[in-house]
């Protein structure tokens, strides 16, 4: 479960930045969510920061339990001391092109993240998730967000 969350604290904005800032929603049912349960609703935010972005998930699992975790990603590719309750390591953040960003994320657990995020044309964010549990379980999946018109932040 809070797998997926860190994966998608894990996120980034387009080369331009406009696509990617603004609310985004889970389509749930266009989504692979391999051996982890889906959450019952799963909202991303994306703002500027002077250093990068601010990236808020809001998450309502299955059984009615509620988190929001906050990031900031500095998309320049260096490698940063990271700590959250799943992962004490090192998270890096970089542009590839201007619709993906690509994220890894190492943790002293041996556990590992890559994450590939692509805003395309249609008004969805694509997150193309591969890594490592520190338990050796291999994890890959794809989340499809759509971007909510009208609930845009920083824009």
């Amino acid at each position: 479960m809070r797998f997926i969350l860190l994966l998608v604290l894990a996120g980034g904005v387009v080369w331009g930045g406009g696509d990617a800032f603004g609310v985004w929603k889970l389509s749930l049912g266009r989504s692979t969510f391999a051996a982890d349960p889906q959450p019952r609703s799963f909202t991303l935010r994306i703002e500027r920061h002077s250093s990068g972005e601010v990236l808020t998930v809001d998450r309502t699992e299955r059984d009615g339990r509620s988190t929001t975790d906050s990031t900031i990603l500095f998309l320049d590719g260096k490698p940063r001391a990271y700590q959250d309750l799943d992962c004490i390591g090192t998270q890096s953040s970089q542009r590839v092109d201007n619709r993906t960003v690509e994220i890894l994320r190492t943790c002293k657990t041996g556990g590992w993240m890559r994450v590939i995020r692509q805003v395309n044309t249609n008004g969805e964010m694509v997150l193309e998730v591969s890594g490592r549990r520190p338990d050796g379980h291999q994890v890959q999946f794809r989340l499809v967000l759509e971007k909510q018109r009208g609930e845009s932040i920083n824009d």
